[in-house]
């Protein structure tokens, strides 16, 4: 972590009162312990705003030299809080709790000079669901696949809005519970924007995202195409489906199972960065993915080490394949995705039913078989008795 990133957190930290309502201020994006840090573009801190009674998370823009010399940072930084304000008060979405400011931080032994940090405040969401990604073997199939569905809602209701997210992974996903359910909303908007957001690079000649999580056509120059760049957080759901039952990685697992799939990859991107206007890009992804598609397998959710039941490893197989085709064009519709996946839920809870009602069955017998076996002991020993005193 540089210098500058060090200091504006101890300063932060320090600091009894933010703009007059946020006390108790920690910084949650980077762990102290291990040095493993969240994010590139800022610092999250975890406060309590006395204004509101509750707790929020301060997103600051970070002042690392390498992030003040990049403009896109910037923008995305910015771009996020425009984000936010066009889903105020919509369902299953981050919402913001105080518009963009500046806080001027004092620059130690200057006499007086100062470095503007721009912040703004989300409301805090309590509960992560890493851990059903890293423990996934101690959780229940069908608790994971309710976990997917509320995923899948969260990204469509970015969706519904006309915003798409680019960096849809577990740990940029949160949870709080609403009439007794848990409801995911995806958080860390700095990658996502809005259909009409202008854009903040003139090319996307790679991914905006973690790469684990990125499609084809997020590294062949369409990152920022506002038609196809919703297709990135399809695929990414696609992702987090199959590594809810797979302890290994579905960027790894794919390149297992497709050799050279890299190899495919390079070669779409160089023919189509050779294009010059988008509608040639296009053009040419046509021709050249159908090549591709044909000999790239989706690796199975049900393979070796997986905890997929075997009863809906049929179901979850042609939704991971569909949601992370090679061919943006091939992959399906939430709607369709959470049908199928409430069919894997329905099987699991039939099965689930059918097991207690066979657990009901046989005790029923063991107890009528326990009943008939001390009528005959009673009756023995009534025999017994009679025949002792004959």
């Amino acid at each position: 972590m540089h210098p500058n990133s060090s200091y504006l957190i101890q300063h932060l930290e320090a600091l009894p009162l933010l703009d007059g309502r946020y006390r108790d201020i920690k910084v949650m994006s980077i762990n102290r312990a291990t040095g493993v840090r969240r994010g590139c573009f800022s610092l999250v801190f975890r406060a309590f705003d006395e204004l509101e009674g509750q707790f929020v998370a301060l997103k600051f823009f970070d002042i690392s030299p390498d992030n003040l010399r990049m403009i896109y940072r910037k923008e995305a930084f910015r771009r996020e809080h425009a984000v936010l304000q066009a889903l105020m008060s919509k369902e299953r979405c981050l919402q913001l709790a105080s518009s963009l400011k500046h806080f001027d931080i004092p620059l130690p032994g200057s006499g007086g000079a100062e470095v503007p940090c721009e912040y703004f405040a989300v409301e805090w969401i309590d509960q992560e669901i890493d851990h059903y990604f890293l423990e996934q073997q101690t959780f229940g199939a069908l608790e994971k696949l309710r976990l997917f569905n509320e995923i899948v809602l969260a990204v469509e209701a970015l969706h519904r809005h006309t915003v798409f997210h680019r960096d849809v992974k577990a740990d940029n996903l949160r949870a709080y519970t609403k009439a007794l359910k848990r409801i995911v909303v995806a958080i860390d908007l700095g990658t996502a924007a809005l259909w009409d957001s202008p854009a903040a690079l003139d090319e996307y000649s790679c991914q905006v995202g973690h790469q684990a999580y990125s499609p084809p056509e997020a590294i062949c120059y369409f990152a920022g195409d506002r038609e196809i760049a919703p297709f990135s957080d399809v695929y990414a759901l696609g992702c987090l489906l199959y590594e809810l039952f797979n302890l290994e990685s579905f960027f790894v697992a794919q390149r297992q199972v497709n050799a050279n799939y890299d190899m495919f990859v390079a070669a779409m991107y160089t023919k189509i960065g050779a294009a010059t206007t988008p509608d040639m890009r296009l053009e040419v992804w046509k021709t050249e993915v159908n090549k591709i598609c044909k000999s790239i397998v989706s690796p199975p959710i049900d393979g070796i080490g997986s905890s997929v039941p075997e009863g809906i490893a049929s179901v979850l197989n042609p939704v991971v394949a569909l949601l992370t085709h090679a061919d943006f064009r091939q992959r399906p519709k939430l709607e369709v995705v959470r049908r199928r996946i409430w069919a894997a839920i329905r099987a699991l809870e039939n099965e689930r039913e059918y097991q207690f009602r066979l657990a009901q069955a046989r005790d029923r017998r063991k107890k009528r078989e326990e009943k008939v076996r001390r009528r005959e002991a009673r009756l023995l020993t009534a025999l017994s008795l009679r025949l002792e005193q004959c």
